[in-house]
This record gives C-alpha cells, sequence and structure tokens, in this order.
C-alpha cells in the first residue's frame, strides 16, 4: 500500500519546525481553529501537486520573515521507501526525489493523487464558473497527462489569440491570417479539452451518485451535468459566428475557456433549492466520488478532508466514515472527536494540535 509515513515542516505557515507520523488507515487531526490542523494537511497536498489548494501565490506559504520554505515527505511506495522534498522560495520551488533533483514539476506530477475537501468546496455548487473550471482541470490532469498538455497548449494559443485581437492594426489582412492560424490550432485543442472533460465527468457521476445517496440515508441523489460553452462538434462554426464579436471586444468569447457544470440533488440545482447540510453532502460526495474514480487509474492516492463535519449532523458525519473504509491513506482534520464511533477511534491514529506553530515552536 501507498502511503506517507512521515512528515517534516520547516518554516511553512505558521509552523517553525514539525515532525508527525503516520499510520495506513485514518489519521485525525484534532485541535481548535486557527491552530495548523489545515496548515498541515495543505503541506501534505503540496507534496503531491506541487502548489497550494489555497494559496493564491506560492509566497504565502512561507512562514512570515523568511526566505524559503521545505516540505519533506517519507513515503511508503509498494516495497520501497521514497523521500520527497519540496522547496519553496520567492525565486520559484523545486522537487528533490531520492536526493536527485527533478527536472521539472511536470515530470513529478503524477507521482501520487491528492484529493481534498475543504470549506471552499462548496464554491462547486454556489461559487463562481472559474472554481469549477479548475476543479477539472486539476483532477483530469492528475490522472491524465495528455489533458495536462492540451490545457498547457491551450492556455497558450489562447494568450496569443487574444494578444492579436487587442493589437488588431492596419495591415488587417495580415493579422487576420495569423487570426485564422491561431484560431485552428486553438479549435484542435479545445476539442480534446471538451471530449476529455465530458468523458471525466460521465464517469465521476457514476462514483458520485451512490456516495450522495448514502450520506443522505437514500434520501438524495446528486448528479454533475457539463455545460460547455460549445460541443466539440461546434467549435468551427461558433467561432466564425463569435468573429466579429472577438474583434469588437478584443477577447476571445467561445472555447472551453467558458465551460461550466451545475451541480443537481433530486434534479434541482443545487445552488437555489439544497441547503448548507445538503450542499455540503453534495461537495463532499463529488470528492468522495473522485477518490474512487482515481483510484481505479492509480493505486497511488491520498485523501483529505478538512474541517469535513460542519453543517452535518451525526448521523451524515458517522455515514462518510463507513465510506471511508476504501485501502487509502486518510487525513481528517475536527474540532472535535466527541461524536465518532468509538469502532473508528479504534482503528485511527488521533493526532492533537494545541497550539499553532508559532507559539509552540513546531
Amino acid at each position: 500500500m501507498f502511503y506517507l509515513k512521515e512528515i517534516s515542516l520547516k518554516d511553512f505557515r505558521c509552523y517553525r519546525t514539525y515532525t508527525e507520523k503516520f499510520i495506513p488507515a485514518i489519521n485525525i487531526i484534532v485541535g481548535d481553529n486557527a491552530v495548523g490542523k489545515t496548515s498541515l494537511v495543505e503541506a501534505i497536498y503540496c507534496l503531491g501537486l506541487t502548489r497550494s489548494h489555497k494559496a493564491t501565490n506560492d509566497s504565502e506559504l512561507i512562514r512570515e520573515g523568511n526566505e524559503y520554505t521545505i516540505i519533506k515527505g517519507f513515503f511508503n511506495n509498494e516495497e520501497e521507501d521514497d523521500e520527497i522534498i519540496l522547496s519553496i522560495s520567492n525565486n520559484g520551488k523545486r522537487i528533490n526525489k531520492n536526493n536527485k533533483i527533478e527536472a521539472s514539476l511536470s515530470k513529478y506530477l503524477g507521482y501520487f493523487s491528492a484529493i481534498i475537501f475543504c470549506p471552499e468546496d462548496l464554491n462547486l455548487i454556489n461559487g463562481a464558473p472559474m472554481s469549477r473550471r479548475k476543479f477539472l482541470d486539476v483532477n483530469i490532469g492528475q490522472i491524465n497527462k495528455q489533458y495536462l498538455k492540451y490545457s498547457i497548449n491551450y492556455k497558450k494559443i489562447l494568450k496569443q489569440r487574444n494578444e492579436v485581437l487587442k493589437h488588431l492594426g492596419e495591415n488587417e489582412k495580415f493579422d487576420d491570417r495569423i487570426l485564422s492560424i491561431l484560431t485552428e490550432a486553438l479549435i484542435s485543442e479545445a476539442k480534446s479539452i471538451i471530449i476529455e472533460r465530458e468523458k471525466f465527468i460521465n464517469e465521476l457521476n457514476k462514483h458520485l451518485y451512490g456516495k450522495c445517496n448514502y450520506i443522505s440515508s437514500e434520501s438524495e441523489n446528486g448528479k454533475i451535468i457539463y455545460t460547455p460553452n460549445c460541443s466539440a462538434d461546434n467549435l468551427k462554426k461558433e467561432s466564425e459566428n463569435k468573429k466579429i464579436l472577438d474583434k469588437i471586444t478584443k477577447t476571445t468569447n467561445w472555447g472551453p475557456h467558458r465551460d461550466d457544470f451545475v451541480v443537481t440533488i433530486n434534479d434541482r440545482e443545487a445552488s437555489k433549492f439544497a441547503s448548507q447540510g445538503q450542499q455540503k453532502t453534495i461537495a463532499l460526495s463529488i470528492k468522495l466520488g473522485l477518490a474512487d474514480l482515481i483510484k481505479e487509474k492509480s493505486k497511488k492516492v491520498l485523501v483529505i478532508l478538512d474541517d469535513v463535519f460542519g453543517e452535518l449532523d451525526v448521523n451524515r458525519q458517522n455515514r462518510v466514515l463507513d465510506l471511508l473504509k476504501f485501502d487509502n491513506q486518510i487525513f481528517i482534520t475536527t474540532t472535535t472527536i466527541d461524536n465518532l464511533s468509538e469502532k473508528v477511534l479504534k482503528e485511527s491514529k488521533v493526532i492533537h494540535i494545541d497550539k499553532g506553530g508559532e507559539e509552540n515552536g513546531r
């Protein structure tokens, strides 16, 4: 089984130095608010994706007054042990795997997959479309390196096309030729992205349905409905229809950078009709379903549930825990373990964080 045996932090968020060992099963991290629970699981996530799920800039991860931070993880990888060191400074970041510096971060990505649920995941339901597109890009990219290439190429070509639109000059025939070349290239990448997104959502829905139904005691069924800006087969026509608008607005008004999806509960839009508890249930179900989906494609998956129990009644809390009996290492943060069953606690390692890292020297 693949799992994280130990983590060491240096000048990460509120921690000066901190080391903790974990078990291959459920690790429950308990403590009051603002003591460093989320920062600890954020560091675990960073070891997988080389970036935070929360920070907008890597420099936010560096403890105030320092020039760099180091996250070190020791992993059990089948019969071997791996040492992964992620170092982040204001000048960039790098990955050292078993005493060898990785040639690029993109080559390292995929070493293991990290699935995290956090309060911000309610944005999957009622946030801006950008949050849902990011969810697709991050998680499809974890299991499909070709999708990463499509996405990187698409963003590069999109940027070039928008630059041409912004600076349309007197030589309109020349600009139109360049625009036509970039449009064809963009369509090619866009088609691949839309096809992969549709395939991913269809697969995720198969796992999502059962999760939501079980957590809600068979009262709720969840589903994701993909709403692409235009279909894969209609990109050429859409680009021609929007050509004049693109020139007027000086930006590209079609393509997967404008995609979205809708989350429903019992065939009704969750953002409009669901309670906070129902919204959290469906958001959590999406992430648990995602863990199962990625597990089908990769044996190396870590699941992180950050502040998962808020807004969930005791019955739903324990049903969530019932679903966590698959073969993955799991990290849960919570302010209390009072409502957790003795059976779950007996199978778990409980880690208490009493004070913030800055106060206790961790």
